[in-house]
């Protein structure tokens, strides 16, 4: 049977929204996704922005009121999706049986309006056809109501559903709507107060530019201050298209009800003072999609702000002005009973009682503060809101939450002196103090959290990284300054999918934006939902920064966009936001092909931006691309950009900003450093640090003998310039100290550290000198000849100490660690030769256990265990990568090195037995089991039967 010509193919029309179209993407592959949300929320453009990307062929059903049955839901589908050169089928079956007998090709069919099908035997009939309906033919549904379809059936339980939350319109796609649709555009402050009052309602935008197109910017401005549920195009949408569809009770409830912004069945009912309908009310409410919705299950309902607004007019039609405030105060008082003493001091406002509302505010201003500022500003007289400490304290924060970091000092420092007591000043002067840290020259204190990656971000990350393992945000952040992605990876804490506090935010959108730059498919998705989130906090400027993090992906729209943010927090004075939203920019740019000239424009002014709020580690970062953009773009200065780069970078301690620097001298020939390989001792990906050198820096390579190598993985080493040291020349506690530092080669070591470890009897002032003492022989031994002060090995970092592994200097134990970070990186992005690579080079690193001449050392004990856990791990990883590849020998090897790195590895055995069989060496396979049970013994566990006979 020929699918012939379809219904339609509608038009792509409005804007596209492509995280609405990222979440119906299940329906490649799933049989079903429905829309359902109420009038005028977008859904009808949506079907039409998917059908218009949709691969294959698409038919159309407009479900009209008449179509209520059987019959019209098989000429429907028929007319949708068959042939119409052939006669409809005269019932459901033959219907399913056309359609099934159609060639597999992919198809769409949507249905929209199925609400009018709701609760009737055609609902029924045609979840039996999408049943019964081929694979390649896939249904989107879009819908007022749920429909009433059993969603738990396995052939539907991956149906996508995209609900009225979904569809809201966020501040940033209303100002593309406006400016890139309708060519309309508004300020982003403009834009922020449209999407607030109308709380994204698609139609309500859409009715906004239709009522002021053409006007000017004043008269649009004055539009959006007045939007209030009362215009007349407002007004008569929602009484054409909501209130008319509901009966005369429902219609009556709502209106009387409008004055709570939180509805229950219990506060209705104490109201209205008629018990026993409220619940039945509130649940056809949300099941008739009537801008009413519950987000617990049914214990709490919300009327859409405009929907309340309108309604709040119509109760001033019915009650008169000074009855509808009455009504107001009524709820108010009630509310007080209830405790909800918030949201009786805006009901008490609305009522225009304001003496209750200032009782209340000084009753509940903290509460009150952590709220958005903008509805008291809308319900509040000026004079009172500049007045309470508490709202001064509330718009503070809302400044922060845009970044406007010196205006929301200012306004906490005031909120701070009309507070009357010292228990209600305290945390208001704490949140002053810590964003003062962040304005430029501000001191950051030497105490935990934002204070320490204060300081990573002006210098020595890897420093502030080490000391904050009690941490794990912090260090995951700056690891992620340092340009240490692997550790980043390890050192990030677990993120909650629906988690919406600040850190929880924060680590979820640094795991979005390293999805982003790796490209992998699910980061959009990531990144939206931290979008989602971030708004929903009111942080608009980690709303800003995740939207500038789409730009890693490389695709010229989010670069757009991320210019965008740029601009938007230039205009609001967010100069944190501004610069990292222009770092990724420069980030993105540097690993395209094409080159343009404003990349070194972008670095410069990216450069200026860091020191501008001293930050001298991400100036480390911006010099390196200022240096990389010059050289790709054969600026005559290139060379000289370069070499400041590496300076920047070794004074700011900043060794991914170095390997970008190197890489940047690589293209204009000025090294000949192995940029890939200082890549994966840094923890960079290698790819992109290839990708920056470009085919210079591939060719280049280390000429001359390492300046320094250490070995301290099964037995201790040190090489200097290609010659082996002789350590009997120096004494046993420095040779100590030489071997502790060599284990964390590159990576700062604390003095209090140093000390536990190797003078832990002494007291403190005299451990201190021997350790003073040790690091001096150190340098004179390893850097003979250098004056004080002049030593590039041995370095002081603040009160840290690190054995410094400069260009070409090599450490078994960082490439140790590097390589079991590539494979953790490749794994992530479904690399599986990349990942097989680095667990070669790993477990190739692997020569031992860390330093077995310091015995039992307790600094050396849990440093040796981790790592020996990790090459077990890594060889058990790549023994079932090679069996899973079908080279069976290899993994019988790898195996048996697992086992014999550790006795107790589990998995270790089972691949070693799995592998021996499959060789097969009979023999080998006996011995591996016969090991493998002499271990489980061991432990006290017993063999099951099968394995013991075996072995035997």
């Amino acid at each position: 049977m020929s699918t012939g010509p379809l219904t339609r193919r509608p038009t792509r029309v409005g804007l596209l929204r492509p995280r609405l179209i990222d979440a119906l993407g299940g329906l490649r592959s799933a049989r079903l996704a429905i829309v359902a949300a109420p009038a005028g929320t977008g859904k009808t453009t949506l079907l039409a922005q998917y059908a218009h990307g949709w691969p294959g062929a698409v038919g159309w059903w407009q479900v009209e009121p008449g179509n209520a049955t059987v019959d019209a839901v098989v000429s429907g589908v028929w007319r949708a999706v068959g042939d119409p050169a052939q006669p409809a089928p005269a019932s459901l079956d033959a219907l399913a049986a056309r359609l099934a007998a159609a060639p597999p090709d992919d198809r769409l069919l949507i249905v929209d309006d199925l609400h009018y099908l709701n609760g009737t035997d055609a609902e029924a009939a045609l979840e039996s056809l999408i049943l019964r309906f081929p694979d390649a033919l896939r249904v989107l549904i879009g819908t007022r109501r749920m429909p009433g379809f059993n969603l738990f059936r396995h052939e539907l339980d991956s149906t996508s559903v995209i609900g009225s939350e979904d569809l809201r319109f966020r501040s940033w796609e209303v100002e593309y709507l406006l400016s890139d649709v309708y060519r309309e555009p508004l300020p982003p402050d403009d834009v922020a107060a449209l999407t607030r009052r109308l709380n994204g309602w698609a139609a309500g935008v859409h009715m906004f530019h239709l009522s002021t197109s053409a006007r000017s910017l004043a008269e649009r401005r004055r539009a959006i201050a007045a939007l209030d549920g009362r215009s007349a195009l407002t007004r008569g949408y929602l009484a054409r298209t909501v209130l008319a569809e509901l009966p005369t009770d429902l219609r009556e409830f709502m209106v009387l009800t409008c004055v709570f912004e939180t509805l229950t069945a219990a506060r209705c009912e104490r109201l209205l003072d008629h018990p026993g309908h409220s619940a039945r009310l509130l649940a056809e409410l949300d099941r008739r999609q009537a801008f009413t919705s519950t987000s617990d299950g049914g214990e709490t309902y919300r009327y859409h702000d405009v929907l309340r607004a309108h309604l709040g007019g119509s109760l001033a039609e019915q009650l008169g002005e000074s009855g509808a405030r009455e009504w107001h105060a009524r709820a108010a008082g009630q509310l007080v009973v209830e405790g909800a003493l918030v949201e009786a001091a805006r009901a008490y406002a609305r009522a225009e009682e304001w003496a209750k509302v200032r009782k209340l505010l000084d009753e509940v201003g903290g509460r009150v503060a952590e709220e958005d500022i903008e509805p008291w500003r809308e319900l509040l007289p000026g004079w009172l809101v500049a007045g309470d400490p508490w709202l001064i304290y509330a718009e503070a924060r809302q400044l922060l939450g845009r970044g406007m970091l010196t205006a929301a000092v200012e306004r906490l420092r005031q909120a701070e002196e009309h507070l009357g007591d010292e228990r209600s000043r305290a945390p208001v002067r704490a949140l002053r103090h810590t964003i003062a840290v962040w304005l430029p020259g501000g001191n950051a204190p030497a105490a935990p959290g934002l204070g320490r990656l204060r300081g990573a971000v002006r210098g020595h990350p890897a420093l502030t990284a080490s000391t904050s393992a009690d941490q794990p945000l912090v260090a995951a952040l700056a690891h992620l300054v340092a340009g240490n992605v692997a550790e980043v990876r390890r050192t990030l804490p677990e993120r909650t999918p629906e988690a919406t506090d600040l850190p929880e935010l924060t680590a979820r959108l640094v795991d979005a934006v390293l999805a982003t730059s790796e490209r992998r498919p699910d980061a959009r998705a990531r990144l939206g939902a931290v979008l989602a989130a971030a708004e929903r906090a009111r942080l608009p400027w980690l709303v800003r920064l995740a939207r500038a993090g789409a730009a890693l992906s490389g695709h010229p729209e989010a670069l757009a966009d991320a210019r965008a943010v740029i601009r938007e927090c230039d205009r609001d004075g967010d100069q944190w936001g501004g610069m990292l939203a222009l770092g990724m920019v420069c980030l993105a740019r540097s690993t395209t092909d094409e080159v343009e000239p404003s990349d070194v424009d972008d670095a410069a002014d990216w450069l200026g931006r860091c020191r501008a709020v001293d930050a001298a580690a991400l100036a480390a970062w911006a010099q390196s691309f200022l240096a990389l953009a010059s050289a790709r773009a054969d600026v005559e200065d290139a060379e000289l950009e370069a070499q400041r780069a590496d300076a920047l970078a070794r004074s700011a301690g900043v060794p991914g900003a170095r390997v970008a620097a190197l890489a940047a001298a690589a293209r204009c020939g000025a090294t000949r450093a192995d940029v890939p390989a200082l890549a994966v001792e840094c923890g960079l990906p290698v790819a992109l640090a290839t990708h920056w050198a470009g085919d210079e820096g591939r060719r280049a390579s280390v000429t001359e003998p390492p300046p320094i190598e250490v070995w301290c993985l099964g037995g201790f080493r040190i090489r200097r310039s290609g010659v082996e040291l002789d350590l009997s020349l120096i004494k046993p506690r420095t040779r100590a100290a030489l071997r502790l530092l060599a284990t964390y080669a590159g990576r700062p070591v604390h003095r209090e550290n140093l000390i536990e470890a190797l003078w832990p009897e002494m007291p403190l002032a005299q451990a201190t000198r021997s350790l003073q003492v040790a690091l001096s022989s150190l340098r004179t031994f390893l850097e003979p000849g250098l004056g004080r002060g002049q030593s590039e090995l041995i370095v002081r970092h603040g009160e840290a100490y690190e054995l410094a592994l400069p260009r070409g200097g090599a450490s078994d134990v960082a490439r140790f660690r590097a390589a079991l970070g590539e494979a953790q990186r490749c794994e992530l992005i479904d690399d599986t030769p990349g990942r097989t690579y680095a667990l070669r080079v790993a477990l190739h690193t692997y020569g031992g256990e860390l330093l077995p001449e310091d015995g039992p050392a307790e600094w050396v004990v849990p440093e040796r265990a981790l790592l020996q856990r990790h090459a077990a791990e890594a060889a058990a990883e790549l023994a079932r990568l090679q069996l899973d590849a079908g080279a069976v020998s290899d993994a019988m090897l790898t195996a048996r090195r697992c086992v014999e790195i550790d006795r107790y590895s589990d998995p270790g055995w089972r691949l070693l037995i799995e592998a021996c069989e499959l060789v097969p060496n009979p023999a080998a396979a006996a011995r591996a089991k016969r090991g493998y049970a002499e271990m489980l013994a061991s432990l006290g566990i017993q063999p099951s039967e099968t394995l013991a006979r075996t072995a035997s």
